[in-house]
């Protein structure tokens, strides 16, 4: 059996998104599962979007999630130069091929022309395809209007029939040529299309397995007309599913969640968003989800991805894109959103804490030894004013205690909230706090919660609830009425963090000092 071979190929012409990294992360998994080679390969032939600082980010982004390359723009290899635009002559070659034996032709269509026709097409509620206007020119025409500097593109001559792709997700699909045209492959400025490109390279490169999202589908019969002309044997082709939000419609070019760097300033560790993402569109065999021991690299099998949508669960914004002229957009462009996308903050808004990357994060972060995260949670602390004077002053109390606080963290940015509460060093009450305490009813509940703890001594999140519980019981209150007088009498805010987590770090002597001095501070 050939050496499996596996690419990622990014357009550098946005941030790596969700869709882009699962895509990614695939394409690793599958080649360090069987032993095989993974590229990246950077698609740059779209010089007007393109840029270094872009293609610097997704390969930043890359590095961060462990995705790392055994040949690439930065790696190097023995197929250099792994970076399109660097590429041109290689595909020249094929182009003259091509046009010599009649399987492209030259086309003196303008983009004026072509617009317009795509609109009469759209107005009429059909696809469009190309009339094939320049196919039948002469040799001898063509020859002359190249001579006299007409620009030109070249399209890839296109005969009637079916053309079948075997894919090892979505299996066998049928496309018909008639709605596919002749498409261009060499644009007027003399640069590849995308569906040409990506042939020649996945040729040279000796890529044997294409695993792509399955918004891709459709190009692969582009690919395969020219893999044929060309006499290139197919790469196996595997088209994963697609990504939907929580409002289950698609996660894409148009609707990306935001640069998963992002998710690194929110407190998500790599090997969680990894393990995350891995968990979108496959599953393992045992059904075991938390993989933090390298189980990804031996259990992955692309034949095991499910053709149905898989959900990221986070709310996402409508986003605007435009396709080109022939809709091919690179293979790693899923989810890489050049403008809209959301910041870190407005991200943090939209976090659903059930999801199941919470779960994971946290469990990573219980899993990892405290030394190993600290770094990143102290970070956090540093970054509020407030936690950064306490660490000049309490450094080594604070990562004491962080190895404690880390069970109750879904994402590690929360630490400093923690911090902040157990080591604040002057309470106070806010005026809403205040307020909402001068119900008579809420001063008994103080006292007799005050009363409980002295004589319970509840030391974890266990007994705290029980504690609640049965303080609801003797003075027949719950829910607000319970929990919020508690919380002010204890904290001196209205909202906050959660209660037995908070008072099983505090203790029950420290948090009985805080109700006394509290008490003093609203009732005075």
């Amino acid at each position: 059996m050939k050496k499996v071979r596996t690419r990622f190929a990014p357009s550098p012409s946005g941030f790596l998104h969700v869709g882009g990294a699962r895509t990614a992360l695939f394409n690793f998994l599958y080649a360090r599962a069987t032993g095989g080679s993974f590229i990246i390969r950077v698609e740059d032939t779209d010089q007007e979007r393109s840029s270094k600082s872009s293609e610097d980010t997704i390969l930043d982004s890359l590095a961060w999630l462990g995705i790392h390359a055994d040949e690439g723009v930065r790696e190097g290899g023995p197929f250099v130069p792994y970076r399109q635009s660097e590429r041109l002559d290689r595909y020249r070659k094929y182009t003259n091929q091509l046009l010599e034996k009649g399987a492209a032709f030259a086309c003196f269509c303008s983009g004026e022309e072509i617009e317009s026709k795509q609109k009469q097409a759209r107005a009429m509620g059909l696809p469009y395809v190309y009339d094939g206007k320049c196919r039948g020119l002469s040799s001898a025409d063509v020859q002359s209007r190249i001579k006299a500097g007409e620009p030109f593109a070249v399209r890839f001559r296109v005969d009637q029939g079916d053309i079948l792709v075997e894919d090892l997700v979505q299996g066998r699909v049928k496309f018909d040529a008639r709605l596919i045209g002749d498409f261009i492959i060499v644009k007027s400025d003399g640069f590849p299309s995308y569906n040409y490109a990506v042939v020649v390279d996945d040729h040279e490169m000796e890529i044997s397995h294409v695993i792509r999202g399955v918004g891709h589908l459709s190009n692969t019969p582009r690919q395969i007309l020219i893999h044929q002309a060309l006499g290139f044997p197919l790469p196996v082709y595997a088209h994963i599913s697609e990504i939907v939000g929580t409002d289950r419609k698609k996660l894409s070019k148009r609707r990306g969640a935001t640069s998963v760097l992002f998710f690194r300033e929110l407190g998500y560790l790599p090997q969680a968003f990894v393990n995350y993402m891995a968990l979108l569109g496959w599953y393992p065999d045992d059904a075991v989800e938390f993989m933090p021991s390298g189980e990804l690299g031996a259990k992955f099998d692309v034949h095991r991805c499910s053709k149905s949508p898989a959900m990221f669960d986070f709310f996402l914004v409508e986003k605007n894109s435009t396709p080109d002229d022939e809709g091919g957009i690179a293979d790693g462009d899923e989810g890489v959103e050049t403008a809209g996308t959301l910041t870190a903050e407005e991200l943090r808004r939209q976090i659903n804490q059930k999801s199941k990357l919470n779960w994971l994060n946290n469990k990573y972060i219980r899993y990892l030894p405290a030394e190993e995260t600290w770094p990143q949670a102290r970070s956090f602390i540093e970054a509020n004013p407030q936690g950064a004077a306490l660490m000049q002053k309490q450094a080594a109390k604070i990562e004491e205690a962080y190895g404690a606080i880390r069970v109750y963290l879904n994402r590690l940015e929360e630490v400093s909230d923690y911090i902040l509460e157990i080591f604040q060093e002057k309470l106070h009450v806010e005026e809403d706090g205040r307020a909402f305490m001068q119900d008579g009813r809420y001063r008994k509940l103080t006292q007799v919660f005050l009363d409980k703890l002295g004589i319970e001594k509840p030391e974890d999140p266990e007994a705290f609830s029980a504690l609640f519980q049965s303080l609801g019981k003797e003075l027949n209150v719950k829910g607000k009425d319970l929990y919020m007088p508690i919380r002010v009498v204890t904290t001196g805010k209205m909202h906050g963090l959660e209660l037995p987590a908070l008072f099983s770090l505090l203790g029950p002597v420290a948090l009985a000092r805080r109700v006394q001095e509290l008490q003093a501070l609203i009732y005075s």
